[in-house]
């Protein structure tokens, strides 16, 4: 996945989801958002080549880049 520096949704609410795995394949860092206008700042930081594992949240998810695009990797696994 493509991740530029205006959020785009990285998963739709999902009750059945089990997990999700987001993989930094890319050169900046990105950040995990609840809502597209939360400010990046206060998101969940994701260096490159670092993770993000939640099996725990259910809920939509939304993505943007620090700077460029940057390639991005998900994995979401359900029941």
């Amino acid at each position: 996945m493509a991740v530029g520096t205006k959020p785009i949704l990285l998963c739709h609410a999902n009750p059945g989801r089990a997990g999700i795995l987001v993989y930094n394949n890319g050169l900046a860092k990105v950040y995990i958002l609840p809502t597209e206008t939360h400010p990046k700042e206060e998101g969940i930081p994701v260096a490159p080549g670092a993770s993000y594992d939640n099996d725990t949240l259910t809920g939509e998810l939304w993505i943007v880049a620090e700077s460029d695009t940057q390639d991005v990797r998900v994995e979401e696994d359900t029941d």
